[in-house]
């Protein structure tokens, strides 16, 4: 998953330029981004054989 890799990029972009409401509407993107593919992994049944 790419996503939240590009999201936290963002966020630490957003730091380093000064722009502190981005880099925390990035960092909530991310943290949500995380919540919903736990929540996922969480609640599905793990095949381990084929």
């Amino acid at each position: 998953m790419i996503l939240p890799f590009l999201t936290a990029a963002l966020t630490v972009w957003a730091v380093w330029n000064g722009r502190r409401r981005a880099a925390m509407g990035w960092w909530l993107v991310t943290v949500l981004i995380y919540i919903a593919w736990y929540g996922y992994h969480m609640t599905r049944e793990l095949n381990l054989s084929f």
